[in-house]
């Protein structure tokens, strides 16, 4: 023991932890920079229940993206001509993802060309390099910046995707037969065996008709699925592997009573594909339509009674306008999304969006270069192309604190005056909400409106599970009213006996004072002018009643019902309802 007394051994030693922090604070910000150091897992992943979880069981929610170009004839991510790499990689990273699902072809793995240098004109320093050579420059940039990679086997010959004519319809092709196949898998997993932040194999991109969930061998993706899945975990049985459904990925109720099985236990997840345009407005009308939907398909996966692992691989929107991301008529994309984001909130599901590419590549639409319709990233891969698709993602970034949505019915009201119709709104919890909903209506009639609608809805609605909860708004509106007019009041309306006795007098009258002479006559005449019209008139009847157009009533035009949700502690929610009268 020292001779230091101890407050001021204790003083020391603060002296020298504070002058420590001084020191080292600035090196560990740079090398373990606060928000990539708390969101690293403990590598490698596995799946424990429903959700994919790092070695300490700690649950890892993927919110990724996928970025295209490598299995295309460019050979190589797009961007590369707009950005420099690391520049690509920190403007993601900045948005909030956490994964990428990066694409490649069977024919880039095989060939491994030189990559054309009009793909890399804002990364000279690449020109003259292999393709394979570009893929790793690019997983070791995305998984440096914290961004785990989801390798997928995109096609088989490289080119855009898809259809059922392209010859990239199963997981082989004449020119890349399944031990092609297999063998590329093997080497892409050998190839980045070293790097924990390579997660995953998905294992092929929608398989579709003539594909099936068991069948023909020829055609048997599932079984096509244990085979490759099996055989990547042979190289690194920490791989997870993604099998997708059938019919683009749309379809995995063959899971039910035909399930993947792989040698190695808990690495398997599912995966599904989803987008709006496979939606009509007319089928797509509420929430409660749009899970009645997926749910046979692959929600049973998630809502059932036996849930297991499921990653929305792709699903994606226009980043055009504010309505390609919410809207509340069906017409819209936007209408698919917001239930769809909706839906991922209530579930806590991990996905991936097509795509974060600001511009297409060779042989998509337009052409390389042009402008990606669904992409996060604008044209200059710098920033958003659509602010509020981002924050919409980001709103779907886990976890999140417990909330809830309004989704409307994706149709109009339409209403005639004095009639009255019904509209639902959708409660849906998000992020594990219970509780009670209060809720209220109002209506915004148009410029110039007379009798505005009314509306009504139940003031609370009681959230006790991940359902959705629907509500009932009334809307009524006022009639019009027919109203009678008085009966015109008739210039004359003597008898036909009367007019004839005034005839008879005059018949009298004239005859006396023609034998007085002109002027006499005169007088007589005179007086003919005013009585013939009173003779004239006593020939008829008087004219009827009518009446006048209807008055009154709810106006023509569109009205908009808000419906506000409120409960304790959350921000208040709205949603809107158009109301339509004839």
């Amino acid at each position: 023991m020292t001779g230091f007394s101890f407050p001021l051994r204790c003083a020391c030693l603060a002296r020298f932890i504070f002058r420590c922090a001084l020191v080292l604070a600035p090196l560990a910000a740079f090398f373990w920079p606060a928000s990539a150091s708390a969101a690293t897992p403990a590598f490698p992943l596995h799946t424990s229940g429903q959700y994919i979880v790092d070695n300490n069981g700690v649950r890892v929610h993927l919110n990724a993206f996928n970025w295209y170009g490598s299995e295309s004839t460019d050979f190589a991510v797009e961007g590369l001509a707009a950005q420099p790499l690391n520049s690509i990689v920190a403007t993601i990273k900045g948005l909030g993802f956490n994964a990428v699902r990066l694409l490649w072809s069977n024919q880039m793995v095989e060939t491994n060309p030189v990559v054309g240098n009009y793909a890399l004109a804002a990364n000279t320093n690449l020109e003259g390099e292999h393709a394979l050579t570009i893929f790793d420059t690019v997983v070791n940039a995305l998984t440096s910046a914290g961004i785990m990679v989801i390798l997928d086997n995109h096609m088989s010959n490289a080119g855009w995707c898809c259809s059922t004519t392209d010859n990239n319809e199963l997981w082989y092709n004449s020119s890349y037969p399944e031990a092609n196949w297999i063998a590329d898998w093997q080497a892409m997993a050998t190839r980045y065996q070293s790097n924990p932040m390579v997660i995953g194999a998905d294992l092929r991109n929608e398989p579709r008709s003539p594909a099936t969930w068991g069948g023909s061998a020829s055609t048997d993706w599932h079984a096509a699925a244990e085979r490759g899945g099996n055989a990547v975990l042979t190289i690194n049985p920490h791989l997870l592997v993604f099998a997708e459904g059938v019919n683009y990925a749309g379809d995995l109720s063959g899971v039910a009573n035909l399930p993947v099985q792989l040698n190695v236990a808990n690495q398997l997840v599912y995966e599904a594909h989803d987008y709006g345009f496979w939606y009509s407005s007319s089928s797509l009308t509420s929430y409660s339509t749009y899970v009645n939907d997926i749910t046979p398909k692959w929600g049973y996966l998630v809502t059932g009674s036996n849930p297991q692992p499921l990653w929305i691989g792709e699903f994606g929107t226009c980043n055009s306008a504010d309505t390609c991301d919410s809207s509340n008529s069906s017409a819209d994309l936007g209408y698919w999304f917001s239930i769809f984001s909706s839906y991922v909130r209530d579930n806590n599901l991990d996905w991936s969006y097509w795509a974060i590419n600001g511009t297409t590549e060779s042989g998509n639409a337009g052409g390389f270069g042009t402008v990606e319709g669904y992409g996060v990233l604008n044209t200059s891969w710098s920033g958003s192309a659509l602010p509020s698709l981002t924050s919409r993602l980001q709103s779907m970034m886990a976890p999140g604190s417990s909330n809830f949505s309004l989704i409307p019915g994706g149709t109009a009201v339409t209403l005639a005056p004095g009639g009255s119709g019904s509209a639902t709104v959708a409660i849906v919890p998000e992020n594990g909400f219970t509780g009670t909903v209060n809720l209220a209506c109002t209506v915004t009639p148009p410029t110039g409106a007379i009798d505005a609608p009314a509306c009504s809805i139940p003031s609370t609605e009681t959230v006790s599970s991940t359902s959705a909860v629907n509500a009932t708004v009334t809307i009524s509106t006022t009639g019009a009213v027919a109203r009678n007019a008085p009966a015109p009041r008739p210039l004359c309306n003597p008898s036909r006996r009367t007019g004839g006795a005034i005839l008879a007098c005059l018949g009298l009258i004239i005859g006396n004072f023609a034998r007085r002479g002109r002027k006499s006559l005169q007088i007589v005449l005179m007086f003919l002018l005013v009585a013939l019209p009173l003779a004239a008139c006593g020939s008829g009847g008087a004219g009827g009643g009518g009446t006048t157009p209807p008055t009154g009533g709810t106006s023509a035009g569109n009205y908009v019902v808000t419906v506000t949700g409120t409960a304790s502690g959350l921000n208040a929610v709205t949603s809107q309802i158009v109301v339509v009268v004839n």
